[in-house]
């Protein structure tokens, strides 16, 4: 047997001025592809030759380009053609939160699938793994026989999930059967601030949703908490279960039904965890903390959730404080105009210059003047650089501030090591975050989100979106549970 493999990841934010490009995507083919997506031993363990498509990764950004769109959309449905007469299985990786420009139906994920049905008919086994900050419609699940999103935010279980939905389409594969997902879409919309796993309610959601598991009636289940960053009519969380047998499908949509339920009745537990304050606040209190090294995540400016990096807001923060001695870093201020001055300065010389990219009202430009004390790489993740990044001491402080060329989100020690820093010389560390990375967790001793504005505000009941259904909780207010169709 024969099994298809593609990998598109894209998360999109319609709030921030600059579009994803086909140039800002890693593209991996063959055996690359296959060694990215972490799946090669489980199907050729069983015998089944894997045949990729294309590996499309792309850091979280504004809205994509519909040029890069159909330059990956074309790659994967040309190569599905070429080897329609040899495969028996569609195997995908999958974001769920792009948006693409001038695509009627905004959502890259679901127009691919529609494709990719129509050219393999309604029968050809296709799995896929999701993220959870993706949007699932009944509609999509309608094009697919398995759906599975990471049950943990931050998602360290990603490359687990990825396996299990491999391991469940081998089965699929070599026991075929009729499998079609049952789906209740629930009008919650939350972002991953209000919906970290480790709290309340999806603590308790995950724990329902592995008891479910545990019957064999119920092959899989997953819950969805879907995607609001850019308007479309797919948003809102989902319940995913997946029947083993047609005879099992009235049990499953009991089992979905009831975590639906659950999640309904405990929305407002839905909720920050941890720290939290207005940007103020979050510097005094970071500042108070004794020990080191304290984060203040700029939440607002979440390079994770495709802004921008450009703020400025926690700069000028810092800079109107008392920081009473604390060392401190921002890391870091997106400002290409700002990187090509300071490329041209040596380091130890003083520099006076203007930060902020004034595209919006968060990234006004501030005044800068103090030591460009480093000259580093901006390190976007998997060792590939974004270039030179600019580290100023501000004068009369121990206030360094990082400035980037592209939106970088400091998450790993390597990051900061590229930039020639050490993450633990400082007391206190702001990184362009939501919710805490998963490496970042072990290393910070005391955490806090600020409450920014900007293109990923979490305060997010006053951003308008005009084409989801409605009434949607929190944005509404409602008592009763209503399935959205």
């Amino acid at each position: 047997m024969k099994v298809f493999v593609a990998h598109v990841h894209a998360e999109c934010n319609e709030h921030v001025t600059h579009d994803g490009k086909l140039e800002d995507f890693v593209l991996l083919y063959g055996d690359q592809c296959i060694n990215s997506m972490h799946i090669r031993d489980i199907f050729e363990g069983h015998g089944i030759e894997i045949i990729p498509s294309i590996f499309a990764g792309v850091n979280p950004t504004g809205m994509i380009e519909r040029r890069a769109y159909d330059f990956i959309s074309d790659s994967i449905l040309s190569d599905l053609r070429d080897h329609l007469d040899e495969i028996d299985g569609i195997y995908l990786q999958l974001h769920g939160a792009s948006g693409i420009r001038d695509l009627d139906c905004v959502s890259g994920e679901h127009d691919l699938l529609r494709r990719i049905r129509e050219i393999v008919g309604k029968y050809m086994p296709i799995a896929v793994a999701y993220d959870p900050h993706g949007n699932v419609t009944a509609e999509l699940c309608s094009r697919v026989n398995i759906l599975r999103c990471f049950r943990e935010s931050p998602h360290i279980d990603t490359v687990d999930t990825w396996r299990t939905v491999a391991e469940k389409l081998v089965d699929l594969m070599e026991h075929r059967r009729p499998m079609k997902p049952i789906v209740r879409k629930l009008p919650i919309i939350v972002e991953g601030e209000r919906s970290v796993s480790a709290n309340e309610p999806m603590r308790s959601i995950n724990r329902l949703l592995d008891e479910a598991e545990t019957d064999p009636r119920v092959f899989s289940s997953s819950y969805h908490v879907g995607y609001l960053r850019h308007d479309d009519d797919k948003l809102g969380a989902a319940v995913v279960v997946v029947p083993n047998t047609p005879a099992d499908e009235a049990y499953c949509t009991e089992v979905a039904e009831k975590v639906a339920r659950y999640a309904w009745d405990h929305r407002e537990e839905f909720t920050f965890g941890g720290n939290f304050g207005d940007p103020a606040d979050s510097v005094a209190r970071a500042v108070a903390f004794e020990g080191k090294t304290a984060v203040i995540t700029d939440s607002g400016d979440n390079c994770g959730a495709g802004s921008s990096g450009s703020a400025t807001v926690m700069v000028r923060e810092l800079m109107a404080a008392d920081l009473r001695g604390k060392k401190v870093l921002v890391a870091g201020v997106k400002d290409p105009r700002a990187c090509e001055e300071l490329s041209h300065v040596k380091v130890g010389d003083h520099v006076t210059f203007m930060l902020g990219t004034g595209e919006n009202e968060v990234s006004e430009p501030i005044e800068i003047s103090g030591v460009l004390s480093v000259v580093g790489e901006a390190e976007m993740g998997s060792q590939k650089s974004a270039g030179p990044c600019y580290i100023v001491t501000v004068d009369g402080t121990a206030l360094d501030v990082l400035v980037m060329p592209q939106n970088v989100q400091y998450g790993h020690m390597e990051q900061f090591h590229a930039a020639g820093v050490e993450f633990h010389d400082y007391d206190i560390v702001v990184v362009k975050m939501g919710y805490l990375d998963t490496y970042l967790i072990p290393e910070t001793a005391y955490h806090i989100m600020a409450l920014t504005g900007g293109p990923t505000d979490q305060l997010y009941e006053k951003i308008p979106i005009r084409r989801m259904f409605r009434p949607m909780w929190p944005i509404d207010q409602m008592d009763e549970l209503i399935y959205i169709e």
